[in-house]
């Protein structure tokens, strides 16, 4: 009996270094499990955390792009706004000088004319003074008679300058002994 005894205990104590060995070997496969799990955790959360900070790259690259985008759109049309008030200003500029020189042009055409016009009057009244003068001249001529002495037979009457009158004689008269002929382009005027 001793011997069944000694191998149950043996038996029985094999066993229960067994059952320990199990159940190290359990725990141990649990920690290793609850190690993969962990680490597992801890891996998914730094996926999660990466995943999430790639995200948050992304979009603020995103976001500089839009910015960079929205920058490059202001200072073209800034570029577009310059362009078109500098050719608004040239266009002002052409203009103005045209109408300047329109202007111009109308100033001298206006003081051409003047002067000619003024020509023409100063022309026209030199006409009309020598027509008046030659009618003046013709008259005296036919109420002197024939001995074409203007009425010298007073001895009084003046040889004047045609263009000229009795008023504005001076410088331009002389006065005629009798019988004298009257010189080409004088008229007679009576002395008064």
């Amino acid at each position: 009996m001793l011997i069944g005894i000694g191998f149950t205990n043996y038996d029985n104590s094999d066993n229960t270094q067994a059952v320990e060995t199990t159940k190290a070997q359990t725990a141990k496969k649990k920690d290793v499990a609850k190690a993969k799990s962990a680490k597992s955790e801890s891996s998914r959360a730094e996926s999660k955390r990466l995943a999430s900070k790639k995200a948050k790259s992304e979009k603020a690259a995103a976001s500089e792009a839009k910015s960079e985008s929205i920058a490059a759109s202001s200072k073209a049309e800034s570029e577009s706004i310059i362009a078109s008030s500098k050719s608004e200003s040239e266009r002002i500029a052409q203009s103005t000088a045209s109408s300047k020189a329109a202007a111009s042009e109308q100033r001298v055409a206006s003081v051409s004319a003047s002067v000619a016009q003024s020509q023409s009057v100063a022309e026209s009244n030199r006409q009309a003074q020598a027509a008046t003068a030659q009618v003046t001249t013709q008259n005296d001529t036919a109420t002197t008679g024939t001995n074409n002495g203007g009425g010298v037979q007073t001895g009084s009457h003046w040889e004047i300058q045609d263009g000229y009158t009795w008023a504005t004689r001076k410088g331009h008269s002389h006065i005629k002994g009798p019988s004298l002929p009257l010189d080409p382009g004088y008229h007679w005027e009576v002395a008064y």
